[in-house]
């Protein structure tokens, strides 16, 4: 497993201001989109390349917010995976969609899986499909249906959640009997102790010191055939006042620190 830094974190610094700061501490990175467009308007594609190279980082995919709906194209995404190409990333990030009120969820996930396989015919890196509580992929369980449903399986991997999971509340058992070798990323983050339906995004806390159990959340992961990535990403209001160098370093001790169990 290998830590990968993300620029979701610390979405005030520039691109530039990030690579500087982060190069000591992971040799892999997730571009956040807002970033890299902001450096892309004064700088050509070639420039990103040559600071990353002289930093020996290595860029794996762009995140971003950009949703793929149960029918049709997202035009957005498909310019992302242009980017995605240009740059030689390996991955493209694949939001699902929420899911509609008039329908069910069996009938939603069948839907994104067909509509997911039709891209497939425009897409050749791997994708990679996040699972979040609030889409129509809102649990392991769902995220392992929809891979099921796609013949071109191979294609296709996951972007797991801790914070999510923990929302979703799925039981343990859903570790079970599944080859987690198709999950490629984990993002790292933990909660407060308030219950779970009065909890929001922004009540993320560092690694370790929350009440999400990593340490055997990313047990069952490993055992069940993961050896990916590891994203820490923290989302709280409070740590953007911290001084960016402390906030890194904190991320990282405390993302060390969980894995170290492992």
């Amino acid at each position: 497993m290998e830590i990968v830094w993300t620029g979701s974190n610390l979405i005030s610094l520039s691109l530039t201001e990030e690579i500087d700061l982060i190069k000591e501490y992971s040799k892999l990175i997730i571009f956040d989109h807002h970033k890299l467009v902001n450096f892309l308007k004064g700088n050509d594609k070639e420039k990103i390349k040559d600071i990353l190279l002289r930093n020996d980082i290595k860029p794996l995919l762009i995140s971003h917010d950009f949703k793929l709906p149960l029918e049709g194209e997202n035009k957005e995404i498909l310019e992302i995976y242009e980017l995605s190409k240009e740059l030689d990333l390996p991955f493209l990030l694949i939001n699902p969609c929420e899911k509609p009120s008039n329908i069910s969820f069996n009938v939603a996930l069948e839907m994104f899986a067909k509509n997911l396989s039709r891209s497939l015919s425009k897409i050749d890196l791997l994708i990679v499909i996040r699972i979040n509580a609030f889409s129509v992929v809102n649990t392991l369980s769902k995220a392992y249906k929809v891979l099921n449903l796609i013949k071109e399986r191979e294609r296709l991997s996951l972007a797991f959640d801790t914070f999510h999971f923990y929302l979703g509340g799925e039981d343990f058992d859903v570790f079970r009997d599944k080859d987690f070798s198709q999950i490629k990323f984990v993002f790292l983050k933990d909660a407060e102790n308030v219950p779970r339906y009065y909890l929001k995004e922004n009540q993320q806390v560092f690694p370790g010191e929350g009440v999400i159990p990593l340490v055997q959340i990313l047990t069952y992961l490993r055992d069940g055939g993961f050896n990916g990535y590891i994203v820490p990403e923290v989302v709280r209001p409070e740590y953007e006042k911290m001084k960016p160098e402390e906030y890194v370093s904190k991320l990282m001790e405390t993302t060390r620190r969980i894995m170290s169990y492992l």
